[in-house]
């Protein structure tokens, strides 16, 4: 048999056993016991960990739903275990497994990347049962190794919802950026990254944060936001009321400047996307679709005191109405 059909033959069944611990590990019956066997089966060989994150990358690409990453939408479904596994079985098979093998041998390229587009938002469960959604124009690397719980935010926005750390001892849970490290304090939070500044807003418990160019850091709370830079910790601020919301696939505001919310709705959109000085500090309050930029521009125009003036559809100025 050569190298590459001996290949392709381990990640067949490894991704066939990949797919059937998913389904185990979603299923409402899923026990510490099976918890245990699944963390000793993803170390127990490379090929293991390749094919339990090529799994997640398949059911990621078939429940891009809206909502907040609370649960994996298999958990949804009302499907017994055994139709969980039958399902994700038959996932995992029929997968072009060739190309999978071409595609994962670099043996050294453990480490996953995943990445949006503009507008586009992407859940993924992580091989500890953390679960993530990356927001638009979003570019992130992860690294699970025995000594800690690693996400890289080389760009845009993440929600993060943290799962107790099978392991022993409890590796921690980490979100660096060029400006510093984030380092989850058993909680779910927000990490987005603003040109030299990163932001983070908790949603719950704590966090820490460590400018990666000093030795101070901080704990934010529940309800609180910070800004930070490589050098500096900006000022624990309550957090913003909408902050979060995009999960919904919708942006949710309340007497947002005009001017801040079509800086928010173009993060969604190719193209220019601004309004006169007059008008910039409207005050607007809505529930904004994040997947129809165009549809939210005309609720605001059927709204509020504005019009669009579109010299091409990716270049759009509101002006007084």
């Amino acid at each position: 048999m050569t190298e590459r059909a001996a290949l392709s033959e381990e990640l067949k069944n490894a991704i066939r056993d990949a797919a059937r611990w998913y389904a185990v590990l979603q299923s409402p019956e899923v026990t510490r016991a099976d918890q245990r066997a699944w963390q000793h089966w993803l170390t127990r060989a490379p090929s293991h960990r390749l094919a339990w994150r090529e799994v997640e990358r398949v059911q990621a690409s078939m429940t891009r739903v809206p909502g907040a990453v609370a649960a994996p939408v298999l958990r949804d479904a009302a499907l017994s275990r055994r139709e969980l596994l039958n399902r994700l079985g038959m996932i995992a098979v029929a997968a072009p497994l060739g190309l999978l093998a071409w595609r994962l041998a670099p043996w050294q390229q453990w480490q996953a990347q995943y990445t949006t587009a503009t507008g586009e938002q992407r859940p993924l469960v992580l091989a500890d049962g953390s679960q993530l959604m990356l927001n638009t124009a979003t570019r992130v690397d992860v690294d699970f190794s025995a000594n800690h719980r690693r996400i890289s935010l080389h760009r845009g926005e993440i929600l993060v919802q943290t799962a107790p750390d099978p392991n022993s001892p409890v590796r921690p849970f980490l979100v660096d950026c060029p400006q510093g490290r984030v380092q989850a304090l058993g909680t779910r939070f927000l990490v987005r990254r603003e040109g030299d500044e990163t932001r983070v807003t908790v949603l719950e418990k704590a966090v820490r944060v460590r400018p990666s160019g000093g030795d101070s850091s901080r704990d934010i709370h529940q309800g609180e936001q910070l800004c930070f830079t490589r050098d500096q910790l900006g000022q624990t601020l309550p957090a913003r009321a909408n902050a979060g919301s995009w999960v919904t696939g919708n942006l949710m505001v309340v007497d947002m400047p005009l001017r801040e919310l079509l800086h928010e709705l173009g993060r969604y959109r190719q193209g220019h996307l601004s309004c006169g000085d007059a008008i910039a500090d409207l005050k607007i309050s809505g529930s904004f679709p994040l997947s129809d930029t165009d549809r939210a521009l005309n609720v605001i125009s059927q709204t509020f005191p504005v019009r669009q003036f579109r010299l091409t559809a990716y270049w759009v100025t509101l002006v007084p109405g």
